[in-house]
């Protein structure tokens, strides 16, 4: 055996073999290429719930604002809303439903 062959022959030993492929590590890539994908979609539908419920919440909160101060008793009493008013009834009734509709478990819908 000459110089070249054991050259070729210890090159032959030596070089790295491709990796046989893994099905398993690609099957994990493409599960969590989905799982991101379904969890932005759910991030989307929650940030769009939000948005929408913050909104009419708002709204709803403003409307109540403007009736508590449009009626003729509103003048003499300044800037307060009386207690038994149905305004003040109404935006009770608004912060229950912001306290039961925002909760965090709600994000689990």
């Amino acid at each position: 055996m000459n110089e070249q062959d054991v050259d070729a022959r210890l090159r032959a030993l030596l070089a790295e073999r491709p990796p046989a492929p893994d099905p398993a590590f690609s099957d994990r890539v493409i599960g969590l290429a989905a799982f991101e994908q379904a969890e932005r979609r759910a991030r989307r539908r929650a940030v769009r719930r939000l948005a929408s419920e913050t909104l009419a919440l708002v709204a709803v909160l403003a409307t109540f604002a403007l009736l508590a101060r449009a009626g003729p008793v509103a003048a003499d009493l300044g800037d307060t809303i009386p207690l038994a008013s149905p305004a003040m009834l109404g935006l009770a009734m608004l912060v229950l439903w912001a306290l039961v509709g925002f909760r965090p478990a709600a994000a689990g819908r």
